[in-house]
Formats: structure tokens, sequence, C-alpha cells
């Protein structure tokens, strides 16, 4: 459905089959999950301690203050 914000939400509605006071049915989850596959994002590869660690070393200002800090 193309611009949904624009339509009523009789519209909506009507449109994917959805009754307002029950929402979806399990058979009709059913048949999106099947078609869509699951409501889920990607997950993402964290980073390790160590990479957070030196990504805090790679701002001037840090690099400044320990200097200073070891001078001191």
């Amino acid at each position: 459905m193309e611009n949904a914000h624009t339509k009523t939400v009789e519209e909506v509605l009507g449109h994917f089959g959805v009754n307002e006071s029950t929402g979806l049915s399990l058979e009709q989850v059913k048949k999106l999950k099947e078609r869509w596959g699951s409501n889920e994002l990607p997950a993402e590869e964290g980073k390790t301690l160590l990479e957070l660690v030196i990504e805090q070393f790679e701002d001037l200002l840090v690099r400044i203050l320990l200097l200073a800090a070891c001078i001191s």
C-alpha cells in the first residue's frame, strides 16, 4: 500500500484484511510469517571489548589528555 499514512483507518484495515478490535487471526499470522518471515531485524555482529577500548584512543582530545597525564 502506497502512502498508508494518507489513508483513513478503515481503508488501511480493509486493505490488509485486519479487524480493528481483534487484529490478525492466528491463521493470518502464520500465512504472513511464511510469506515475509519473522518480524525481526538481522542480528549485527558487535564489537569486541578490545575494539571498543582502542576506538576510545582515536580521538585527538583523549590523546592530548593522556599525554598531559603522563607528563604530570
